[in-house]
């Protein structure tokens, strides 16, 4: 991958460290972009010791703000022509309802919501890079979305529903990518890591929670390394064998039970119609 430029979001953790790393080692130019920036460089650290790749960098990105994901898109443009990959990995799970600075649920903010504002801004990076490509991190464990009660106000919160719902719309949403920008020569792609135990994502369950996800992972467990394999695999091989807009699991296409053209276009809208009160500079978007 040398030459080559990603973005991978939330890679001072889990799977997108693990995911840093091995496209650190490929040659990459990386930039990973993170909330915590002191974990984040020790991170990089790390990185640059492990992979001899002193092209790694960290900027700052907080998901659930709309100015920080601004100010990271710009900063970007500045240093950067191209963007060859975009990882939207970032993700939360998080016990209590809040809504961010536009008024949307904190846990659609940031796996979702964020992530589609963040891709918007970085197209032309994407275009000048072509053919490149839109990597999604979504899950199994995904459903239950309601296109019409996005924040939770007609049913009651509860954070598994929340989750599941945004891991849905990362599916959904990369299918209407992939239509909307296959004359681009941008490719689009959903995955799963499949059921990794060892990440911080079930850090605010209980321990009654804790105690089913340690019998789970003995059934279904993977590791962080086989989590980020597929991601890994998108972002690098020349060749993919699967539908733009597909669903990867353990690098293999899997048919999605969501794929719904006119669903995806209605969540598309809700989207729009979320971002829609963002006032975004005209520089940003050049």
């Amino acid at each position: 991958m040398k030459n080559k430029v990603v973005i991978i979001t939330g890679a001072n953790k889990g799977i997108g460290k693990e995911a840093a790393k091995e496209i650190a080692k490929l040659g990459a130019k990386v930039y990973m972009a993170c909330r915590s920036l002191d974990s984040a460089n020790q991170v990089r650290d790390e990185i640059i010791k492990e992979s001899s790749n002193q092209n790694i960098f960290v900027k700052h990105l907080d998901l659930a703000s709309v100015d920080s994901i601004i100010n990271f898109a710009e900063q970007f443009k500045k240093e950067e022509p191209k963007l060859d990959v975009l990882i939207n990995n970032a993700g939360l799970w998080t016990k209590v309802k809040k809504l961010t600075d536009i008024n949307v649920e904190q846990t659609f903010a940031v796996n979702v919501l964020g992530h589609q504002l963040l891709t918007q801004l970085l197209l032309d990076e994407l275009k000048n890079a072509a053919p490149s490509r839109i990597i999604n991190t979504a899950s199994h464990f995904a459903g239950g979305l309601d296109i019409d009660d996005i924040n939770f106000d007609k049913r009651n919160y509860n954070e598994t529903h929340a989750y599941k719902q945004t891991k849905q719309a990362n599916r959904m949403l990369t299918r209407e990518w992939a239509r909307r920008l296959e004359n681009d020569n941008i490719s689009v792609y959903s995955m799963t890591p499949g059921f990794i135990p060892d990440t911080e994502l079930f850090r605010e369950q209980n321990v009654v929670g804790k105690f089913l996800i340690k019998v789970f992972a003995l059934i279904e467990g993977r590791t962080i390394e086989q989590g980020a394999d597929t991601i890994v695999w998108l972002a690098s091989t020349d060749k993919i064998t699967g539908s733009n807009g597909g669903f990867f699991n353990q690098r293999k296409e899997e048919k999605c039970k969501f794929n719904n053209p006119e669903d995806e276009r209605k969540l598309w809208d809700k989207c729009e119609e979320f971002l829609s009160k963002i006032k975004i500079s005209y520089s940003v978007l050049q």
